[in-house]
């Protein structure tokens, strides 16, 4: 083509303006008022009572309750930050280190607790994955559309931590309606439910915020 002129016209009348994106905190701030709710209601089927917050270790619960909520908001402020072409990757030692202290207190909790009749059954476990699993849906649907907007170089990292943010808040919203004592068996079923919904999200996902 031996004009310029007539290949920028061109491309000029194709393009679509561009909606600046709202700085990280405001993104993951939306989310959370926008997921937990849509989690919340997607879960209602599996909700037995809300949590008596007299009962022992009631204490302990409540700080890992928070920490599920601060692991959600940091993990998905790195995805936001990492899923944005020449931003500096996000640091990963917070989030890292209150997971850890995240998982010392939930096993500090189990070392305290006195296992009551039929307790550790499987079903019960079962309940909690399931709960998880729900509560998670539109989680992953809202991460997904909300970083599509921009798409990722490196889109298995990016929705793999939008998935623990994913995780982390469906773990929260369990808290809510779960015993303050936790043991072996339903807990591990807490960690099961957390991978597969990161597996889902990467799965899912990785054809709608990878780049093209």
């Amino acid at each position: 083509m031996r004009s310029h002129d007539l290949l920028i016209d061109q491309l000029s009348e194709t393009a679509l303006p561009v909606r600046r994106l709202w700085p990280t905190a405001w993104r993951v701030a939306g989310w959370l008022a926008v997921a937990l709710p849509g989690g919340a209601f997607s879960s209602w089927a599996f909700h037995s009572s809300l949590t008596d917050w007299s009962q022992p270790g009631a204490v302990t619960a409540l700080i890992a309750l928070l920490l599920s909520l601060l692991i959600a908001g940091s993990a998905l402020a790195a995805a936001f930050t990492l899923s944005i072409a020449g931003r500096k990757p996000p640091g990963l030692r917070w989030p890292l280190l209150l997971a850890v202290s995240w998982l010392a207190l939930n096993l500090v909790n189990m070392s305290f607790t006195t296992a009551p009749i039929g307790s550790s059954r499987f079903g019960e476990g079962i309940h909690c994955y399931l709960f998880m699993l729900s509560a998670s849906l539109p989680m992953v649907l809202i991460s997904v559309i909300a970083l599509s907007r921009t798409r990722s170089l490196h889109p298995a990292r990016t929705l793999a931590l939008s998935g623990c943010g994913s995780a982390f808040a469906s773990s929260m919203l369990l808290s809510l309606c779960h015993d303050t004592h936790l043991h072996m068996i339903d807990f591990s079923m807490h960690l099961a439910a957390g991978v597969t919904i990161v597996a889902l999200t990467v799965i899912a996902g990785r054809r709608w915020v990878r780049r093209v």
